[in-house]
C-alpha cells in the first residue's frame, strides 16, 4: 500500500496515486479496445470508457490493499 507522496513539500493522498497508476494502465486498455472493434459493439462508448477506468482504478486499489 503506498503512502502519502510528498512532492514540492506538498502531501498527496494515495487515492491520487492510484488514479495517476490507473489512467497509465487505462491508456494502452482502451487502445487494445479500440483496434478490437470492442466499442461498435457497446451502446455508449464514453460511459463503458469511464466505467472501464473505475474498475481498472478500483482493482488496484483492492490490490493495494
Amino acid at each position: 500500500m503506498f503512502s502519502e507522496a510528498q512532492i514540492d513539500s506538498i502531501l498527496y493522498a494515495p487515492i491520487v496515486l492510484y488514479c495517476i497508476l490507473g489512467a497509465i494502465i487505462f491508456v494502452p486498455v482502451r487502445f487494445i479496445l479500440g483496434r478490437l472493434r470492442v466499442f461498435s459493439f457497446v451502446w455508449h462508448p464514453a460511459l463503458f470508457e469511464v466505467a472501464l477506468y473505475f474498475i481498472i482504478t478500483g482493482a488496484i486499489v483492492l490490490l493495494a490493499a
